[in-house]
């Protein structure tokens, strides 16, 4: 705003805003929005909705150039009384989108597969290799395997399902473990190519 703005009347620059005079809102602009942002600072929770009260209360006195009033040939009471209605437009509107989001119901919290898909992944080299050293052993030490170790019976209780001394599915779990861990320990140095150890 100019020194000439200055001595220039809220009516008077309002008159010519009537007439279409952009430059003339601008200098009512510059003369008032600091007061409409403290004011509206006041009413709202922050500096940035004040901003946007601010912002709202101009776009309004802009668009309803017709219906603005000036007391005592000045417009700041129209444009602080627009603040606080602007404002309380603005509260009723969180208000009421607040209460829309409370009616809609909540969905259960879906677990988080990610951990357990990685984890899979991880895992999916390791089972392949450790499923191949199984079935590179011999049917009946599968069996042996498969009963002693992941069904956990005694070795008692395998001799007799499968028809064999205690001594002799002792005999064949030892060496059946150590055909695997033999045969897991080898895969384990080569590493395919693209991958480091």
């Amino acid at each position: 705003m100019t020194a000439f703005d200055a001595h220039i009347s809220d009516a008077d620059l309002w008159l010519q805003v009537r007439s279409g005079n952009g430059q003339s809102f601008g200098a009512l602009f510059d003369r008032h929005r600091d007061r409409v942002f403290r004011y509206s600072l006041r009413l709202v929770r922050s500096h940035f909705e004040a901003e946007d009260v601010t912002a709202m209360v101009f776009l309004e006195a802009w668009r309803r150039q017709a219906r603005v009033r000036l007391v005592n040939g000045s417009i700041i009471a129209w444009l602080l009384a627009t603040a606080t209605n602007v404002a309380r437009n603005r509260l009723r509107s969180a208000v009421r989108y607040q209460r829309m989001l409370n009616k809609i119901p909540r969905p259960d919290p879906a677990p988080d597969h990610s951990t357990h898909v990685l984890d899979e992944l991880a895992a999916a080299p390791v089972r392949r290799t450790v499923q191949d050293a199984f079935h590179g052993l011999n049917h009946r030490d599968q069996e042996i395997l498969s009963l002693c170790v992941l069904e956990e019976l005694s070795a008692p209780d395998v001799g007799e399902i499968l028809g064999i001394a205690p001594g002799a599915v002792r005999a064949r779990l030892m060496r059946a473990k150590q055909r695997l861990g033999h045969t897991l320990a080898i895969d384990s140095l080569t590493v395919p190519s693209g991958e480091t150890q």
